[in-house]
């Protein structure tokens, strides 16, 4: 995969992004795992991920199967929707 500059942060990322949205909805953590590394495999370093992706499950996920690898990744999560209705389960607005 190629790698691309990543705005002007200094880091290079893959020119495509995994995105692990129906981890742990549709797509179980063992059929995740194997997404995940064939995706790894292909040379991917990129993965995007969300708090609200099935109620933290994606990250959960994300966090075991990244476990001992996760220095030679770029990990993007947003947290920006609300997770509750309580005054810390969500982003400030204008934040």
């Amino acid at each position: 995969m190629e790698l691309r500059q990543f705005g002007r942060t200094g880091m290079r990322v893959t020119e495509v992004c995994l995105g692990a949205m129906t981890f742990g909805r549709e797509t179980p953590e063992d059929e995740s795992a194997q997404i995940l590394a064939r995706y790894l495999d292909a040379g991917g370093n990129f993965v995007d991920t969300a708090n609200t992706y099935n109620r933290g499950a994606s990250e959960e996920i994300l966090g075991r199967l990244l476990q001992g690898r996760r220095d030679t990744l770029v990990l993007a999560t947003k947290c920006r929707m609300p997770m509750g209705s309580g005054p810390n389960e969500r982003a400030r607005p204008g934040a």
